[in-house]
């Protein structure tokens, strides 16, 4: 019971967050009980699978990342990843860049790194995005994160960056 408690919480959480149009604020008093799948710019979470992994693209925000302090959340991919970055702001300096590193975990070994990404257009204002893509095959795992392990071309910088919207894409048809 209480599993299924946590996964209403974190879906009705993640449509809250992941729907509200940029600049609307969010009532946080309202039941997500209450909101209808039908009514028009919401869309249904699918449900993780056991091991937690999202089985397809979603969107999402980040809230004051550290230097390689955070990864994002899983999801079910193995060949083509699409991340793309909208609005970033840089706690503590001026935002110029964010590196953003894709990796492959690997069961019962050492998770790969996929390369990483230069994103700068995002700092560039509001609804600015930066892009990056990754055609990459890798034996022995389905289950892909990102990372931000530079601000302004620094790991050891003691910024936070947020993200306005994130948006993870495991399909290259569109």
């Amino acid at each position: 019971m209480s599993a299924l408690a946590a996964t209403t919480l974190l879906t009705s959480t993640a449509t809250a967050d992941d729907t509200n149009p940029v600049g609307d604020s969010v009532d946080i008093t309202d039941d997500a009980g209450t909101v209808s799948l039908d009514e028009e710019g919401l869309f249904e979470l699918p449900a993780p699978t056991e091991d937690g992994v999202e089985p397809r693209s979603f969107p999402s925000k980040i809230d004051s990342w550290l230097p390689s302090n955070h990864e994002s959340r899983h999801w079910s991919d193995n060949d083509y990843t699409e991340i793309k970055f909208t609005t970033c702001t840089l706690e503590g300096a001026p935002g110029r860049s964010l590196h953003v590193q894709l990796h492959q975990a690997v069961p019962f070994g050492l998770d790969k790194s996929l390369g990483s990404k230069r994103f700068t257009n995002c700092f560039k204002g509001s609804g600015k995005t930066s892009r990056g893509e990754w055609d990459t095959h890798v034996s022995n795992g389905d289950n892909r994160y990102f990372t931000i392990p530079k601000h302004n071309d620094s790991e050891y910088s003691r910024t936070a960056v947020s993200v306005k919207k994130v948006y993870v894409d495991t399909s290259k048809a569109d």
